[in-house]
């Protein structure tokens, strides 16, 4: 499968060790990348604190903490068939572009909504569920939103989709 192959890309990647703005921001994120070259979430703590930091006008503080709080939801998420590695990489160490694959922070209020860029206001979603979201921000238009793709769906995904739901109920 296509998503197969990009996940073990994602996970056999060898990073980039030159000096480049396009892949590591700033002089201080790539001195951060040579001091910890074998953390696991590396990639991630470079995008946040070289991207979204900066973007959202975060604290050291409120950057580490969000990092922290996310490190866990930051390595790969699931349909439910499928597991979908994000990948986090910029210039020379990113592998695809696939929107599946291609990690947001996604604001929970909608930002057009409610103007929040507080580090509690974000969730790691994948590039395609952030699009698809929109601006939905309560159950009457998510509900809609869900049922509409729903019924785009083939029968055997919506079978496939329903098998799952059972095993998520929240109590």
């Amino acid at each position: 499968m296509k998503h197969d192959l990009i996940n073990q890309s994602i996970l056999n990647r060898e990073l980039f060790s030159g000096q480049e703005e396009g892949t590591y921001f700033t002089q201080d994120l790539y001195n951060f990348f040579c001091d910890n070259y074998e953390d696991p979430h590396l990639l991630f703590k470079i995008k946040i604190k070289g991207y979204y930091q900066k973007l959202y006008k975060w604290t050291d503080v409120e950057t580490e903490q969000f990092i922290e709080d996310h490190k866990d939801e930051s390595v790969k998420w699931t349909d439910g068939n499928q597991e979908y590695y994000y990948d986090w990489g910029k210039g020379k160490n990113q592998v695809t572009e696939d929107y599946l694959h291609f990690p947001n922070l996604d604001h929970i209020d909608p930002h057009s909504l409610s103007k929040d860029n507080r580090p509690e206001n974000f969730r790691i979603r994948c590039r395609r569920l952030n699009e698809n979201r929109g601006n939905t921000n309560n159950d009457n238009e998510r509900r809609a939103t869900i049922i509409d793709m729903f019924n785009d769906m083939d029968s055997f995904e919506q079978e496939s989709l329903l098998k799952y739901l059972q095993t998520t109920k929240k109590s």
